[in-house]
């Protein structure tokens, strides 16, 4: 039902070259005993910096889902970062993030990526 960050999206390595396998993480609490959320991580359409999915395909988003109790859970993702088509070279990315709680109430997070 509801949702905290109690620690905000960081990545890791940062600053970075591409392409790389970054870690995402963050510190989340329910106040549910165990409530199912989904998770989006998405780039800006526009530029050269693209994920990399599990298929090996670029893609702008990156979908995951997890489940949170209230016990505060630490949430790492190892996504890979490429350049691809559009906009670019980037020196700096925005990664955004929306974390959507059981009852559909999405809450957003963002971290910076610095490009080398």
């Amino acid at each position: 039902m509801a949702i905290q960050i109690q620690q905000n999206l960081t990545a890791t390595p940062n600053p970075t070259t591409l392409p790389k396998r970054i870690t995402f993480q963050q510190t989340l609490v329910s106040d549910q005993a165990a409530e199912p959320i989904k998770v989006v991580y998405s780039l800006a359409p526009a530029h050269d910096v693209w994920f990399e999915d599990a298929s090996g395909q670029r893609t702008k988003a990156i979908h995951r889902t997890d489940t949170i109790s209230q016990a505060p859970k630490v949430c790492r993702d190892q996504i890979t970062l490429l350049r691809g088509p559009g906009q670019g070279p980037m020196a700096m990315v925005q990664v955004n993030q929306t974390v959507t709680d059981s009852e559909g109430v999405p809450l957003p997070d963002v971290c910076t990526l610095q490009l080398k």
